[in-house]
């Protein structure tokens, strides 16, 4: 057997390697992605929460104002960690030739 067909073959193998490693990731990725969705929803419900009370008359501390902009800041940056996410997934299964 010539080396080429050896190192062919090996080359072969890394690939499933590859692809299985990345199949294997994937559910991974999509339990982190549901992970931060569900701590944005609750982040959301908070700032809708406090600002509700805003809304209503209600003086907020100096606490809960400081929580509205954390919350908004934090509420746009895991969005696009979600969508960094999804892409992420979506790429590792088009990578996989995973369908979906």
């Amino acid at each position: 057997e010539s080396l080429e067909s050896v190192q062919d073959r090996v080359d072969a193998f890394r690939e499933i390697i590859d692809r299985e490693k990345l199949r294997a990731e994937i559910p991974e990725l999509e339990a982190k992605r549901e992970q931060m969705m569900k701590g944005l929803e609750q982040a959301r419900d908070i700032l809708t929460d406090l600002e509700t009370k805003n809304k209503n008359g209600e003086r907020l501390s100096s606490q809960e104002v400081m929580n509205v902009q954390n919350l908004r800041v934090n509420i746009k940056k895991v969005s696009e960690e979600i969508e960094r996410g999804s892409q992420a997934i979506a790429e590792a299964k088009k990578r996989a030739g995973v369908a979906g």
